[in-house]
């Protein structure tokens, strides 16, 4: 098939060299409004078809794909004009801006039988599908608590603030995991640099008393990628900065007796050593592009669809509403 990328900036040249590579793809178009990329691309990537036009792509029967890598605010027209056009389409993450428009284009690809796909990328990581596996099998017991931190010093955005570039990350992984929203979300934000906040702690509250705990910031003087599953039998830890043993089970836990005519219950702690976990190491960007081609070639809804760009568009405004009066307990519909 062939596929036309839109948004030659920042995120769009990373994806080429897996779109010209990739087996199932015979072509890549790519266009940006900016001239000065278009014309990096074209001497970068030869291989790729520059066009100065979106609407060459949209009115080309052949172009079956649409990939969108521009910012959040532009995503509702560029998806919408593709879906319209009987094309594909697979949108960096959010898929919009609002719950409003994230419902439309949903709704659009479900009315012309179109694939609508979000690129979470991190739920194509290999570790956090070995995760997936880890939970559904019941080998962490009943699920307690999820400790997230994605930190870094930079990529201060100016048309969003950290929870709708970081954040989004962790939310993916829990709906990933968990296969539910969570009831209501809280956030507490603060910007230093700009009108946009650049770090935030949010609290998700699921069903069952579970809950998550995610703090990203984009003024850390350290990188971190953390994950921490705490369940009633055993504990894991994702380390993604790390070299190796990304991932470690640790036999862990807390174990509360109530003996009779104790007025207190008694406590003990396992602090069980940690094993490494195995996991598959293909690159996420590969897993994504060849979800969003083979999800097109067999009729199949992809592992990140519209839907669940739409739940995370849903926590998100929820943070978003939560942000703005200082904490407050948002519920998420």
């Amino acid at each position: 098939m062939k596929v036309a990328l839109i948004g030659l900036g920042h995120w769009g040249p990373r994806l080429i060299p897996t779109l010209i590579n990739h087996p199932g793809i015979d072509a890549v178009y790519g266009y940006d409004i900016v001239e000065m990329r278009r014309s990096k691309i074209s001497s970068e990537f030869p291989e790729v078809t520059v066009v100065s036009n979106y609407d060459e792509i949209l009115q080309d029967p052949e172009i079956h794909g649409v990939i969108v890598a521009t910012p959040a605010a532009s995503h509702y027209l560029l998806a919408r004009h593709a879906l319209e056009h009987g094309k594909h389409v697979l949108l960096e993450k959010p898929l919009t801006d609002s719950v409003a428009d994230a419902v439309e284009l949903v709704e659009l690809a479900k009315h012309h039988d179109l694939k609508l796909m979000v690129d979470h990328i991190t739920v194509f990581s290999g570790a956090v599908r070995a995760l997936k596996r880890i939970v559904d099998a019941n080998e962490l017991g009943e699920l307690l608590y999820f400790d997230a931190v994605r930190s870094n010093l930079g990529m201060l955005q100016h048309d969003v603030n950290v929870v709708w570039d970081l954040g989004i990350h962790e939310f993916a992984v829990l709906d990933y995991l968990i296969g539910e929203l969570p009831v209501a979300v809280s956030g507490v934000g603060y910007s230093r640099y700009g009108k946009r906040e650049e770090t935030a702690y949010i609290t998700l509250y699921f069903r069952n008393d579970i809950v998550a705990h995610v703090h990203v910031s984009w003024i850390s003087p350290i990188k971190i990628r953390r994950l921490i599953i705490g369940g009633r039998e055993r504990m894991i830890v994702f380390d993604d900065t790390r070299a190796q043993d990304k991932l470690e089970i640790f036999d862990s836990g807390v174990d509360v007796t109530y003996d009779e005519g104790s007025a207190r219950p008694a406590v003990s702690y396992r602090k069980g050593t940690a094993q490494p976990f195995e996991y598959d190491e293909t690159e996420p960007l590969v897993l994504m592009i060849d979800t969003f081609v083979s999800s097109i070639r067999e009729g199949r809804a992809p592992l990140t669809s519209g839907e669940s760009g739409l739940r995370m568009v849903r926590i998100l405004a929820a943070v978003e509403k939560s942000l703005k009066q200082k904490g407050a307990v948002i519920p998420v519909d």
